[in-house]
């Protein structure tokens, strides 16, 4: 008897561990290999936005990168967990839209803002 034929169930849950091993060897990884485009983009972007500080030499008197750090930590084990999930949640989608807005004023207020000359 054909083994793919034996347990389809079987086969359907390894194929979510599977990606959910792809999204946390990187953030959106496995949603883009489920078809998901658009939430592999979107947790691409996130960790993208809360890794950078990581790289930066901070020379304020804020720290920013620990904070940084705990969200890309935070994204990249969502990023796991929406990829093991069958469905994707409504919940999580909002949260990494929400992420990015954050992170985007973020970013822009701490490393570009200090830059202009206004």
């Amino acid at each position: 008897m054909d083994s793919s034929r034996e347990n389809p169930t079987a086969r359907k849950s390894k194929s979510r561990i599977f990606y959910a091993v792809m999204s946390l060897i990187f953030p959106g990884l496995g949603q883009i290999a489920r078809g998901r485009i658009f939430a592999g983009l979107l947790f691409i972007l996130n960790a993208a936005v809360y890794i950078t500080p990581l790289f930066v030499a901070q020379d304020g008197q804020y720290d920013v990168q620990t904070p940084a750090l705990l969200v890309a930590v935070g994204v990249w084990i969502c990023s796991a967990l929406d990829a093991f999930l069958s469905r994707s949640s409504f919940l999580i989608m909002a949260l990494l839209v929400s992420l990015l807005c954050f992170g985007a004023g973020f970013f822009g207020s701490y490393f570009i803002l200090p830059h202009l000359d206004v």
